[in-house]
Formats: C-alpha cells, sequence, structure tokens
C-alpha cells in the first residue's frame, strides 16, 4: 500500500473523531467497592487503600453530594479488589470518553495525519521511514495513556501503517521489520456500568457495609443512617420493606449498645483487679487474670478486639512490674537480716551526727558554736567517721552508708574552716563552712529517711503507696 493511501485510510479511519463535540457528563461517576460476597457498595468518587484496609465515601441518599457521604474502612480480605479495581478503571475509561475523549482523539488523529503528510514529502529514505515510525508510535502509544479509547479503531490503522512501513523499510534496503512497531495497543476495561443506586439499593448498601466494617462506632453510624434514611424515604419504599429494614436495623444498634456495655464491664472489673494484684506483686493472679478476659471474650465472640487489646497491654505492663517487684521483695528477704544488723552497728555513730547537729546548725547559721567546743567536736567526729567506715554494709545499703561516710566528712570539714574563720576573722571561710554544715545535716537526713525506707518490704511499701 503506498504512503498516500495509507493516509487516505488514516483520515477516513478517524473522520468521526474529529466531527464529534466533546460532551461533558452529568455529575461525578460513581465508583463501586465490589464485597468478596459480590455486593456492590456504591462510592462517591475513587477509593484509597490504607495497608491493610480500602477506605472510600458511600452515598447516603440517591444522589448525594459531597456533604451526604459517610466515609467507610473495610479490612481488604473483605473485598473483592480485583474487580473492585476493574470497574474503577472503567469508570474513569467511561467518563473520559464521556468527556475529553473525542476532542483529545480528534487533535491526535490531526497531529498523526499532518506527520504522515510531511513524510510523504521527505526524499530521503532513511529519514521518511523514521518519521512514518515515529507517527506510528505515536499512534500506538495513545490508548494506553488515554484509558483505551478508540483503540479498535487504532489497531484498524496500526495495520495499515504496518503495510506501509515494510513497504518504506523495504525502499530504504532494510529488511527486518521492527517487532517494537508490532506492538498490540491497550485495551478499554470490559466491566458493565451499573445504574446510580435508588433508595431501597442505598438502604441496602447501607446495611451491607455496617455487616464488612470491623468498628463497632462505625457499624452503630452506618445503621443510624439506615434509620435517618428511611424515616425521610416515607413515600419512596414499601411500608412492609421500610418496617422490616428499619425494625433490624434498630435492633443491631441495641445489640451494638448491649454488647459494648457487657465489655465495658468486664473491662472496668479487670483493670480495678489488676491494680491490686499487681500492688502484692500477685503473678499468679494477673495470669488467671489474663486467662479471664480471653474466656470471657471467647464467649461474647470476640466482638471488640481493639477494646481488649488495651486491656490485654495494661495486664502485661502489671505483670511485668509485679515481675520486678516479686524479684524486689525476695532480694530484701535475703538482705533483711544484714540490713538490721547493720543498722544496730552503726547506730551510735548515726546519733553522734545527730548530737552534732545543734553545732552543724550554728556553723550554718555562721552563728557559732563557742571556740572552745570546735576542737572536742572535730576529735569526735573524726574518731565516729573512723569507726563508721570500717562497718561493711550490705550491698542493699551501699548508698546508704556513703551518704552517712560523707555527712561525716563534711561534717569535720564545717567544723575546721568554721575554726580556721575564728582565727582570720575570715567572712569567707565562715560561708565556706556554713555551705559545709549544710551538706552534711542535708546528707544526714537523707540517710535516715533511706535507711528508714530501705528495712521496709517493697510489697509493704507499695501497699502503702496504693491509693
Amino acid at each position: 500500500m503506498s504512503l498516500r493511501l495509507a493516509i487516505f485510510v488514516l483520515i477516513v479511519g478517524l473522520a468521526p473523531a474529529v466531527s464529534v463535540s466533546a460532551q461533558t457528563p452529568a455529575g461525578s461517576p460513581l465508583f463501586r467497592v465490589f464485597l468478596a460476597d459480590g455486593t456492590a457498595l456504591a462510592s462517591f468518587g475513587e477509593w484509597a487503600r490504607v495497608e491493610d484496609r480500602l477506605i472510600f465515601s458511600m452515598p447516603l441518599a440517591p444522589g448525594a453530594g459531597p456533604g451526604e457521604l459517610h466515609l467507610v474502612s473495610l479490612p481488604i480480605d473483605r473485598v473483592d479488589l480485583a474487580r473492585t479495581t476493574r470497574y474503577a478503571d472503567a469508570v474513569r475509561a467511561s467518563h473520559y470518553a464521556a468527556s475529553r475523549g473525542e476532542a483529545d482523539f480528534a487533535h491526535l488523529s490531526r497531529t498523526v495525519a499532518d506527520a504522515l503528510n510531511q513524510v510523504a514529502l521527505i526524499p530521503d529514505p532513511q529519514k521518511r521511514l523514521a518519521a512514518a515510525e515515529q507517527a506510528r508510535r505515536s499512534l500506538a502509544d495513545w490508548p494506553g495513556a488515554h484509558h483505551g479509547y478508540r483503540a479498535v479503531e487504532v489497531r484498524e490503522i496500526l495495520g495499515v501503517l504496518d503495510e506501509v512501513i515494510a513497504g518504506l523499510r523495504a525502499s530504504a534496503g532494510k529488511g527486518r521489520f521492527e517487532l517494537a512497531l508490532s506492538t498490540t495497543t491497550v485495551t478499554p476495561p470490559d466491566e458493565p456500568m451499573l445504574a446510580a443506586p435508588d433508595v431501597g439499593e442505598v438502604v441496602q448498601h447501607l446495611m451491607a457495609a455496617a455487616k464488612a466494617v470491623e468498628s463497632p462506632a462505625e457499624k452503630v453510624s452506618l445503621l443510624h443512617s439506615v434509620v435517618r434514611l428511611i424515616d425521610s424515604a416515607v413515600n419512596l419504599l414499601p411500608s412492609s420493606i421500610a418496617t422490616v429494614l428499619r425494625s433490624t436495623a434498630l435492633g443491631d444498634i441495641a445489640e451494638e449498645q448491649r454488647i459494648d456495655e457487657l465489655y465495658a464491664r468486664l473491662r472496668t472489673a479487670v483493670l480495678a483487679d489488676a491494680a491490686g494484684y499487681a500492688s502484692r506483686a500477685d503473678v499468679r493472679g494477673l495470669e488467671q487474670l489474663r486467662q479471664k478476659v480471653r474466656d470471657e471474650d471467647a464467649k461474647l465472640g470476640g466482638k471488640r478486639r481493639d477494646d481488649l487489646a488495651g486491656v490485654i497491654a495494661t495486664l502485661e505492663s502489671h505483670l511485668d512490674a509485679a515481675h520486678r517487684l516479686r524479684l524486689a521483695h525476695d532480694q530484701w528477704l535475703l538482705s533483711e537480716g544484714s540490713m538490721r544488723t547493720y543498722r544496730q552497728s552503726a547506730l551510735p555513730y548515726i546519733q553522734g551526727l545527730i548530737d552534732a547537729r545543734g553545732s552543724l546548725d550554728d556553723i550554718k547559721l555562721l552563728a557559732g558554736p563557742a571556740p572552745q567546743r570546735l576542737r572536742p567536736l572535730a576529735q569526735l567526729l573524726d574518731r565516729h567517721a573512723r569507726r563508721l567506715a570500717l562497718l561493711v554494709p550490705p550491698a542493699l545499703l551501699s548508698s546508704v552508708h556513703a551518704s552517712f561516710r560523707s555527712a561525716y566528712a563534711l561534717a569535720l570539714t564545717a567544723v575546721k574552716l568554721r575554726r580556721d574563720a575564728i582565727e582570720a576573722a575570715d567572712v569567707e571561710l565562715a560561708r565556706q563552712a556554713s555551705a559545709a554544715a549544710a551538706g552534711a545535716l542535708m546528707l544526714l537526713d537523707r540517710g535516715r529517711t533511706d535507711l528508714q525506707a530501705a528495712l521496709v518490704s517493697p510489697l509493704s511499701a507499695r501497699s502503702v503507696a496504693q491509693p
């Protein structure tokens, strides 16, 4: 076939595209979400897949606009995703064909025809072949980027062009035909379009969605939408059907509320018991409580997985705390005797610091004591400090022992600095002595408090701390 004949075939084959004007569809197209059982739910606009869920907006009435939608989230395993995707492709193709398809295709046909007209005027065989192949590629690629629109016509015209290009290749001295030129064009999606749902179908869609969603709150919200739609469409549904659907929706709402109450009671009782068991480090009680939650959930049909996930997480946290508290208590039991022995041995030296509190308070306030008392006080503190250092505390009282030793060291420093300050009449030294005395008193109080706390079982301390 000659190149000029090919151009004529192309123009004739595409002529309807040039003469038909673009049409604008009325309203936005409705997509569909197909459930695994074949039920088709209307979707206003595109749906979206987010991880293991499919999210879309359901119209709450026939012809609903953006203000009358319900956002629905479905588990992906309850959706026929392959068919839902095919239908979405078909909707896009249909909408494109009804809006821009003809105008865009008319532009393509003119562009390709003009290009082939230019090809006929090129004297060089190699360049003429390259230009024809480029025009062919433009035509072949177009359906794939435009939802398969006019794919059949394009395939027919490509067959004509392939014959011409084969002749041009022969004229250019190229005997092998490029396989790339024989690429099959994309065909439009083969999925029949469904009519817009009427009131009865919208009600059925909402009921089906209520059964498919996982969230109880979402289910109840959809059921309330069913009741509102039935109440507002009194004359649009047969009364017998409306009565049954309304009764079913209200019954399902009541059942969800009953289940909510049962789970709320279970949650409240379990968390209250868990707090008590945890405070006593009752690991067995917590384990039994965890099993009780699972058993009760099974009896109720496993209807509130998300709610119970939080309860189970709280129980796991209490179990971890109980394990730690039990270990701490057992460790305390092993050390109780040695801690009481240490306390008895350290008591005279603790008392020594307590007896020195008056003098240390005077030093702290830069108010004394009398100079003649400082040397004997320093000797007494030094003697007690040396004897305290000879005690070997149990591991649980190592920090307490360090507090008492540091208190003695600061007390000695305070006394010596005070004496030096008196001899030199140096206020700055007196202030340094004041700071050392304050530190000694603080460490004495901390050591006494920590020692008293260490002699109380962690279990007893936890029980006192409970509100």
